[in-house]
């Protein structure tokens, strides 16, 4: 009677046994926290959330059930700087709203231009105010179906007498910076972007007004209207772009005269001032900076990383125009007219700013994947393969890619690791990245708030 009673007891206690709603078992989870693989892990999800992550477990049940057979399992990537306008049409083409009875499409539209990627969390860096609506709708309604969207609204600069560009948002005097800040907040936004064109008096308005809000601001901070030193004794900590830090550094009369003198000896006399692309331009500074003016950058990074900054990357928006990535956009290819001798000169220009970049990461500074591109996933995975290619570690490649973006956007209790309680949003590589850094172009499945997408 006794064994009977027993043998019925375990049947009873197997039968209350949670049935979970996906299980993934005999997965290499990656911690972004620790930058370590953990292997023989079973994670555990209910609906959108990840329930638990324990040790491999045959009894546990699962509704559905994946075997990872020890495939690389990372937290989905977060694009942290991105623009809807390259989706939906910009300039002249861009609508004034989006059409009512095409958000769907529009939806997905979007989202397909990422979540087949692993981007599964993006944050628009400015957008045209008119289609805030269905946008922070999407935001408050997240799908299994679409990558999470979340907003800062309209970019702030200060007035100016050209009519500003659609993705901006004018604010004439530091009460309307105030004020479109506190606008912003009662209508669900909680970040907000801060460009190069917003002068000192709207800057530190807008700023301390958002701070005092609990909103996390990002500031694009160049062409000498501000400067990082000055931000970051206002407070400013998360901005926008590496290769602006070459473009923060102090720069006198002598300089630019050394400067024309550098480049005149390359391009020869002037020859190069109007004739070079914005990024020809930029890795140019880049390269002076780092040959002639060292120690001021040094002390500009020593200070960023002493103030514990972070930065957005858009690393493959700058190596495309050089034809250094795996794809490129036909409106950002080489110039066919380049000499060898040219092409020659700018791949060792990027090369020395991804240099610059390691430094930046190896002072502390957390950077994040930020592409603003209109590329949307691809080029998310071109800046992964990159950072191997200029000697990142694959760890803290998928650490930049989801925990970092996560943290500088204020989500970490929601996105970037895989834990209890985190939203399920995974990648299962079919193929390891740390085998080989390709490998982050390879097949992968997709799981988005607990739901299984397989990408080819």
């Amino acid at each position: 009677m006794r064994i009977l009673l027993f043998f019925l007891c375990c049947l009873l206690f197997q039968s209350c046994k949670t049935t979970y709603d996906l299980v993934i078992k005999n997965a290499k989870v990656f911690d972004t926290k620790q930058g370590v693989t953990l292997d023989n892990k079973t994670i555990l999800i209910n609906a959108d959330t990840i329930v638990n992550v324990v040790n491999n477990n045959k009894s546990l049940k699962g509704r559905k059930v994946i075997d990872a057979k020890n495939k690389l399992i990372t937290p989905g990537i977060i694009d942290a700087h991105i623009h809807p306008t390259h989706f939906f049409g910009d300039y002249d083409a861009a609508p004034k709203y989006l059409a009512e009875d095409s958000l769907e499409f529009l939806r997905k539209k979007f989202s397909d231009n990422y979540l087949p990627f692993g981007i599964t969390a993006v944050m628009i860096m400015g957008q045209p105010e008119t289609w805030l609506k269905p946008i922070l709708n999407w935001s408050a309604n997240p799908s299994p179906n679409y990558t999470d969207i979340y907003t800062v609204g309209g970019a702030f600069i200060s007035k100016e007498d050209r009519k500003p560009y659609i993705c901006h948002i004018m604010v004439d005097s530091p009460l309307a910076a105030k004020q479109k800040v506190i606008d912003y907040y009662k209508m669900g936004i909680r970040h907000i972007k801060l460009y190069w064109r917003l002068r000192s008096p709207e800057f530190a308005a807008a700023f301390k007004t958002a701070d005092s809000l609990g909103m996390k601001v990002y500031g694009h901070i160049d062409n000498g209207i501000m400067s990082m030193d000055t931000t970051l004794i206002i407070g400013l900590r998360n901005y926008e772009h590496l290769f602006t830090i070459v473009r923060n550094v102090s720069f006198d009369e002598t300089d630019g005269r050394n400067y024309e003198i550098w480049m005149n000896d390359f391009y020869g006399k002037n020859n190069w001032d109007s004739s070079l692309s914005f990024f020809e331009q930029v890795m140019n500074e880049t390269r002076f900076i780092v040959e002639k003016k060292l120690v001021a950058l040094d002390s500009l990074i020593d200070n960023l990383a002493k103030n514990n900054v972070t930065f957005s990357t858009t690393i493959h928006l700058l190596a495309e125009k050089f034809g250094l990535t795996y794809f490129s956009n036909p409106n950002n290819k080489p110039d066919s007219n380049w000499s060898k001798k040219q092409i020659q000169r700018n791949a060792d220009n990027f090369k020395v700013f991804m240099l610059l970049v390691k430094k930046v990461n190896y002072k502390g500074i957390k950077i994040r994947i930020g592409t603003d591109c209109p590329n949307g996933g691809k080029a998310a995975l071109s800046e992964q393969v990159l950072l191997a290619q200029y000697g990142f570690s694959i760890s803290s490649i998928i650490q930049i890619s989801t925990i970092n973006g996560a943290t500088a956007l204020g989500m970490e209790n929601k996105y970037g690791s895989i834990e209890k309680g985190k939203k399920a949003d995974l990648i299962i590589y079919d193929n390891d990245p740390f085998d080989n850094y390709k490998n982050f172009l390879s097949s992968k499945t997709i799981i988005k708030d607990g739901m299984i997408h397989y990408y080819q």
